[in-house]
């Protein structure tokens, strides 16, 4: 009879098992999806309801008892047209809200430039395995118009980070 020791085992790369097979620690990170947009003035609008800016991205989970961590992080100028105004954002799955903001950047004077640096985080259930939609949504106080982003290509952006969570 032959006697095996094993110091350590590591999964074999070039296996036909599949993801939703293997059984992950609850908290592991299983898929990370990334969005992102640079320039100058890439979200402006007039609307006093939330409207989309552009920025989605959608993830697939592997399992119902996932979770989804979801980031916005951005940075650049904010401009109104007025005084007196305000911008707002949300997180939005599908069309159901998951985080909203209030008064984000508020102008106190129609030829105010305000430096900004944003970060959100919500952990989020969807409970599927269908494709899922996240995307951000913005509005603004008083229907005045106020754009976000509108320093130089360089120093403006706005990343939205999916990260699927074993449950």
């Amino acid at each position: 009879m032959t006697t095996l020791y094993v110091d350590n085992i590591a999964p074999n790369l070039q296996s036909k098992v599949s993801a939703p097979n293997l059984q992950l620690p609850s908290g592991s990170v299983l898929q990370v999806v990334e969005s992102n947009m640079s320039g100058d003035g890439i979200f402006s609008t007039s609307s006093t309801g939330f409207v989309d800016v552009g920025l989605s991205a959608s993830i697939t989970p592997t399992s119902t008892s996932s979770k989804i961590l979801v980031r916005f992080n951005a940075g650049g100028v904010s401009r109104s047209a007025t005084a007196n105004e305000a911008l707002r954002l949300q997180i939005v799955r599908g069309a159901t809200s998951i985080y909203g903001s209030a008064n984000i950047i508020y102008s106190t004077s129609s030829t105010s430039f305000e430096d900004f640096c944003l970060a959100y985080e919500v952990l989020d259930s969807p409970s599927t395995t269908s494709a899922t939609t996240y995307k951000i949504q913005m509005r603004t106080r008083t229907g005045n118009t106020c754009s976000m982003n509108t320093g130089s290509a360089t120093n403006t952006f706005a990343v939205l980070t999916l990260m699927e969570i074993a449950g």
